[in-house]
């Protein structure tokens, strides 16, 4: 089925009913991106989280919520709007962040655009980290509330203070489990992203930044931590420009909050020749530009990635007409990548589990649980998570509060918990077998994470990791655990977004009853306790293209000056030395602009092959320019595309140009550069369209090859493929071989 996204604007201080618990047999459907269809004409630079009320929140960067109003008028905009969602995939607008009454004072309000919010928990309160720009004085902001819906206090002045080498905007913030708050923000300017360690409130520097991603490399920072490394997402060039963007998201790891970040080859991510691993870039289909990530996590475990996009095909989308897609977000080999490295989907796609086979969030009452234990369970209620469950009475035992008919086996379980006051403790049931008999992971006020084996009523073992001191056990936290194969991996954190304050891995008996909560001493409080079939992971990533054998008959050594089979558009330039094409880069490119550049083209074989071509080129110490040489598909000036290296400022990188110019944006970055560089482009024909679609690869040793995204040339008659060197003098190019494969 197509699940279908409605509108309906809804006072934020009247929300509605959370969504019930659901019936075991009631399993995902599909969906379709985009995922906030008809809500705006632009949902761009999402940011999402799960509230205690048990909503998914979205939040946007300032748009027209109509097309008839894009860009204004300014009383039309929307500052950052609000939707919800029960399940990820249907979405209801819930009103803005800022508005005439409530925008920040110590900004003029209709000169100012609001940009790429981040959303955080922290110890009972919502803080949105957000973009301020106009005159060219962008800056980081914050604002906090009660309620993910607002309403919203700014905190009255800017958390940096204003600079011009780094291009502030696009924060990202990231709690460490010491508490320890850090600030990832940055775009295309020579300072690149930046983090910055934060004072304890989250609203000032407190120490300097450094760079961690390279100059004019990326931005939409976003940071979670998983199996002791820090992972940093980020965007490549191309987010706003849907006939030529690619906006890929990257990804680099680290010990440390700060970096130094490095790809899976090893590659860091703010030296000279930057690397990142490709999470998500264009595959061919019609969505392109799908950057600017954040995550989240279903019911069942599975991870989900949301970007923003244009659809290629859609007629006059007007400027920021980018939605937000969703896709399934896999770790295979201790990396993200989208989909198993098929990237952003078009078509209809497994939908997130967003319903429990067992659990509750209360606001129907406690119907479903059953209890253990001394003490009794009561309703409560307050502003942030409406209804909810509460402990009365009993001693030091647990009181459980236990789901009926919970699945057994590989399971997730879920459960947001307070303390009410210092006597007790409250906590995650992680297996139980009559009142005696359960393994529980506790929150206590002693700030420590405690797992506890009790046998026959007498505590058999016990696994402790130690919260941080600024850690407030009197707000709410989640517990969450993840049963696989016998074991069960717990984490505590403020709100499931990839930030653990501690972890600890037991051993669960497989006969026990799963999920539920506890407490002791009449302390606790719970709300959103749930257990679900664990999701299973996908472990086998997409293969790269199948190169196939060379075909000899199009070999080219550079062996003579003959160059039979090719010719040139332009005039000649380059010649044969030494078995070698060498070729000095042109003041010139295919603009129009100016001079037009030369290509030494040949025709390329019928139907899908791959080219390759083994070229030195000295960027490393390449003058700052645009000078680049590589391979071209080419039919004409206007409809071309090469795959080159070049330098921009101190950065080197490897684009697909899918412009004519020699400006890299809005362009594909591929895999890291280096002076001598093997390059591949993979065609197809698209059966659907006809288009050519070229896929494009490189590779640092001739062995390991780095596939990236996927752009196109019109049906019509089949490019030729050759070589250029272009867009700058300074730098001259040598060509080993050019080879096709099938």
């Amino acid at each position: 089925m197509r699940l279908v996204a409605t509108v309906v604007a809804v006072c934020v201080t009247g929300l509605g009913v959370p969504p019930a618990a659901a019936d075991p047999a009631d399993r995902p459907g599909t969906y379709t991106n985009h995922i906030m269809d008809d809500i705006a004409d632009a949902y761009s630079d999402p940011s999402i989280i799960r509230g205690k009320d048990g909503y998914w929140y979205a939040y946007a960067t300032q748009t027209s919520m109509t097309r008839e109003n894009a860009g204004g008028p300014w009383e039309s905009q929307h500052f950052m709007p609000i939707s919800r969602s029960s399940d990820l995939v249907n979405w209801t607008y819930v009103g803005d962040v800022f508005g005439p009454d409530n925008h920040p004072q110590w900004r003029d309000f209709e000169s100012t655009y609001y940009w790429a919010p981040d959303i955080r928990y922290i110890n009972g309160r919502y803080y949105l980290y957000y973009s301020v720009a106009g005159n060219d004085d962008n800056t980081i902001a914050l604002a906090t509330a009660g309620h993910p819906a607002g309403p919203w206090k700014d905190i009255g002045r800017p958390v940096l203070p204003y600079g011009k080498e780094v291009n502030q905007i696009d924060p990202a913030v990231f709690v460490d489990s010491d508490g320890e708050k850090y600030l990832y923000y940055g775009s295309f300017r020579d300072g690149g992203i930046q983090a910055v360690r934060l004072n304890a409130a989250g609203t000032a520097p407190a120490g300097d930044p450094v760079q961690v991603v390279g100059a004019r490399r990326g931005e939409a920072a976003y940071v979670t931590k998983r199996d002791g490394w820090y992972y940093l997402f980020y965007s490549g060039l191309g987010c706003c420009a849907r006939d030529k963007g690619a906006y890929p998201v990257y990804a680099g790891r680290s010990k440390s909050p700060t970096g130094p970040f490095v790809d899976a080859e090893g590659v860091g991510l703010a030296g000279r020749h930057p690397g990142g691993t490709i999470v998500n870039s264009p595959n061919g289909n019609k969505w392109v530009a799908t950057g600017h990530s954040a995550n989240v996590v279903d019911k069942s475990g599975q991870e989900w990635i949301l970007t923003n996009g244009f659809d290629r095909f859609e007629k006059d989308p007007g400027w920021g007409g980018r939605p937000t897609v969703m896709d399934r977000l896999d770790w295979i080999d201790g990396w993200p990548t989208v989909r198993a490295g098929a990237w952003t989907s078009e078509g209809a796609e497994a939908a997130p589990l967003a319903r429990w086979d067992a659990g509750s969030d209360f606001e129907a009452g406690l119907g479903g649980f059953q209890t253990r234990g001394t003490g009794v369970w009561k309703k409560g209620t307050d502003s942030d998570s409406g209804r909810y469950a509460r402990a009365t009475g009993g001693g030091s035992a647990p009181q459980m509060l236990l789901p009926s008919r919970a699945p057994k086996g590989d399971v997730r379980l879920e459960a947001d918990v307070r303390l009410r006051d210092d006597r007790g403790r409250v906590g995650l049931v992680l297996a139980a077998k009559g009142a005696f008999d359960h393994l529980i992971a506790w929150m206590g006020s002693d700030r420590v994470l405690t797992v506890e084996s009790t046998r026959g009523g007498t505590v058999r073992k016990t696994w402790t990791e130690r919260l941080h001191s600024g850690v407030d056990v009197r707000s709410w936290h989640s517990l969450s655990a993840e049963i696989r194969d016998g074991r069960a991996r717990v984490e505590i954190s403020s709100a499931m977004l990839g930030m653990p304050l501690a972890e600890i891995e037991v051993d669960v008996p497989d006969s026990w009853h799963r999920g539920g909560a506890a407490s002791s001493h009449g302390s606790g409080e719970a709300d959103n306790v749930g257990v679900t079939g664990l999701h299973t992971p996908v472990t086998r990533k997409k293969p790269d293209p199948k190169v196939g054998k060379e075909l000899k008959s199009y070999r080219e050594d550079f062996a003579d000056e003959a160059l039979d089979g090719w010719e040139w558009f332009g005039p000649s330039d380059g010649e044969v030395a030494d078995g070698k094409y060498v070729w000095p880069t042109q003041d010139a490119d295919f603009s129009g602009k100016g001079t037009m550049a030369s290509a030494l083209l040949r025709k390329a074989p019928k139907g899908a092959y791959t080219v390759e071509a083994k070229l030195d080129f000295p960027i490393t110490d390449a003058p700052d320019g645009r000078s680049q040489a590589g391979i071209i598909a080419f039919r004409s000036p206007e409809e071309s595309i090469h795959l080159a290296p070049t330098r921009t400022g101190p950065t080197r990188q490897v684009f697909l140009w899918i412009g004519r110019d020699r400006d890299s944006w809005p362009e594909m970055q591929i895999g890291p550069s280096a002076d001598t560089m093997w390059l591949r482009m993979r065609h197809t024909v698209n059966p659907k369209t006809g288009e050519h679609m070229y896929q494009a690869a490189t590779s640092r040793d001739g062995r390991t090859y780095i596939w990236g995204g996927v752009w196109h040339l019109p049906a019509g008659d089949d490019p030729r493929i050759g070589l250029v060197s272009l867009a700058g003098e300074g730098v001259t190019a040598e060509f080993d071989h050019v080879r096709f494969y099938r």
